[in-house]
């Protein structure tokens, strides 16, 4: 920062309210007479404070689905460079497997690669309109082979959305410990021989001849290679919505305890993940935005919390079923077939409401969160942890004088940073007086990144949920709406995590979508849920009375409670 700008934005800091509270700018910092102060941010990737060890392990990207499970599976075993790519192993399935003629090599090798490979939504540059993804249907394949970018380009992955920490992360409990057992039943699904076919171990035998190497997955690797996740939770108070996690070990197990051939597994296990990252990030981003507006409403100006919000913007409150965002998420049923949407249905309008007002801007509420415990510290405040908007407001409610300075400091954050996007102009930079300061902050970094903050919440959940061929959980009409709607698969893997094996009654499995923040758009829909459930052999009705429905998975066999 040049003399010329620090006398610029000195003369604008000695003209706002905090400077009375000797709240002012001097050599690139804000100080604060008798407090710390702190180094004013001087470039764009200064003020991205994504850090938030509660929330997840890594700030994610935007990256195609079928990389997740992939990817975990690679971090579970030693780590190896200059690896082929997967396309090495499917260009000579046509070559190696056995046949009595080409063609019947080129059918089986056909049949291989539908089985080994997934395709995904989405086009690519080149002339094949699908994108092709190997599977890590055993772990030599992950082991060997990197995933090449969908892009047709021959290069691999970087797996920017989570890293195989995310597995650790999902399972550590309250205690800090990552639970082994689950952890052990999961890596154990891709180690095992025992569904193989001597097609299948054919396969494996050629990727064992391109490229040679070890196939055994160890949990302690992928332990270690997450202590420093594991570290910054601890020392972060713990999770973020704790009892999610303990639902996603729940889920975990079941999906496990599943009799079901590998392939049709290891989806379950990719949906699995999904439904829960994505909701996690939905979770977080409706719940950290609703603590920020409790924290400005503690100054002159900011307004009420949303009046929707329950206990959860206080402090967690330790039940899914009362959290924030349970009936948030308002679906429709798939039907399978093309059918119509209106605007003001609430599945767009829930939609819109959760993904543009909370997980679009949940980068922005991260950062804003984090400046401000900056913040508190500066204007000598306690130090507490990233992120902490609940320890941000017990400090700030009770302290008159602190609250003061901390609006000094937040306030004079959002100048500087208006003033950085002017391009070193006072133009413009001001902030208006009955604003309140971290109100200010927050539209300050909006601003900054009003076209690129989807990357990191909404470009992440759409991957995930939406851009899918199968276990959706957002859909859309085109260009004319995007909502909220279960297809098939999502509805199957729902009805075995909430039904279990077990005969459950109609507003009980409703309670138990509310835990993943679900609920039928209306009434009707209800009852369309209901004709889906029936026409897929998962509901039985014992008189037209609402209460005498229940609901079951397929595979369960109740005739005997008839």
């Amino acid at each position: 920062m040049t003399s010329g700008s620090t006398s610029d934005l000195k003369h604008l800091a000695d003209q706002l309210p905090g400077a009375a509270l000797g709240v002012t700018v001097e050599g690139g910092r804000i100080t604060v007479a008798g407090a710390p102060g702190m180094p004013i941010p001087q470039t764009p990737a200064d003020w991205l404070m994504h850090q938030a060890p509660a929330v997840w392990p890594n700030t994610p990207h935007g990256e195609a689905r079928p990389t997740l499970l992939f990817g975990i599976v690679k971090d579970a075993g030693p780590a190896r460079k200059g690896l082929p790519l997967d396309t090495a192993l499917k260009d000579v399935l046509a070559e190696e497997l056995p046949g009595d003629s080409p063609q019947q090599r080129q059918a089986l090798a056909a049949a291989m690669r539908s089985k080994f490979w997934a395709t995904a939504a989405g086009k690519r540059t080149n002339n094949d309109n699908k994108r092709h993804y190997l599977l890590p249907l055993h772990a030599r394949l992950p082991l060997s082979f990197a995933q090449t970018k969908a892009d047709g380009s021959k290069a691999a992955f970087k797996y920017k959305m989570f890293r195989g920490t995310i597995l650790p992360f999902l399972l550590s409990t309250p205690s800090g410990e990552v639970d082994r057992g689950l952890l052990d039943r999961f890596l154990e699904v891709f180690t095992d021989h025992r569904d193989l076919t001597v097609l299948d171990k054919k396969v494996l035998e050629i990727a064992a001849e391109i490229s040679p190497g070890p196939s055994a997955l160890q949990a302690d690797a992928l332990i270690t290679s997450s202590q420093g996740v594991l570290q910054r939770l601890q020392e972060a108070g713990g999770a973020f919505c704790a009892a999610s996690l303990e639902q996603f070990r729940h889920d975990l197990g079941q999906v496990l305890s599943l009799d079901l051939p590998r392939r049709d597994l290891i989806h379950q296990l990719t949906i699995l993940l999904a439904l829960h990252l994505a909701t996690r990030l939905y979770r977080a981003g409706l719940v950290l935005s609703l603590r920020l507006d409790k924290c400005i409403a503690l100054f002159p100006g900011g307004e009420e919390a949303d009046p929707r919000a329950a206990s959860c913007a206080d402090r967690c409150c330790g039940n899914l079923e009362g959290c924030d965002l349970s009936s948030r998420i308002l679906f429709r049923t798939g039907s399978g077939s093309f059918r119509g949407v209106r605007l003001a249905e609430p599945c767009v309008t829930s939609y819109r409401d959760l993904t543009s007002n909370y997980l679009l801007p949940l980068p922005v509420t991260i950062s804003t969160a984090n400046l401000a415990c900056d913040a508190l510290r500066a204007a000598g405040g306690p130090a507490i942890a990233a992120a902490d908007l609940v320890a941000l407001h017990a400090a700030l409610a009770d302290d008159d004088t602190l609250r003061q300075r901390f609006d000094g400091v937040v306030r004079l954050l959002a100048v500087c940073r208006r003033y950085q996007l002017r391009g070193g102009s006072t133009v413009g930079a001001e902030v208006p007086g009955a604003m309140p300061g971290l109100h200010a902050l927050r539209l300050a970094l909006l601003q900054s990144r009003r076209t690129t903050m989807r990357r990191e919440g909404r470009d992440v959940v759409h991957q995930l949920a939406k851009d899918v061929r199968t276990g959706r959980l957002i859909a859309s009409n085109g260009n004319a709406a995007v909502f909220f709607e279960l297809d098939e698969d999502m509805l199957h893997l729902l009805m075995r995590l909430v039904c279990g094996s077990g005969l459950v009654a109609w507003g009980d499995f409703l309670r138990g979508l509310k835990r993943y923040g679900l609920a039928p758009q209306n009434p009707a829909e209800e009852q369309l849920l209901q004709k889906a459930l029936a026409r897929l052999g998962m509901l039985k009705r014992y008189s037209d009375a609402g209460e005498s429905a229940y609901v079951h998975h397929s595979d369960a066999s109740h005739e005997e409670d008839l």
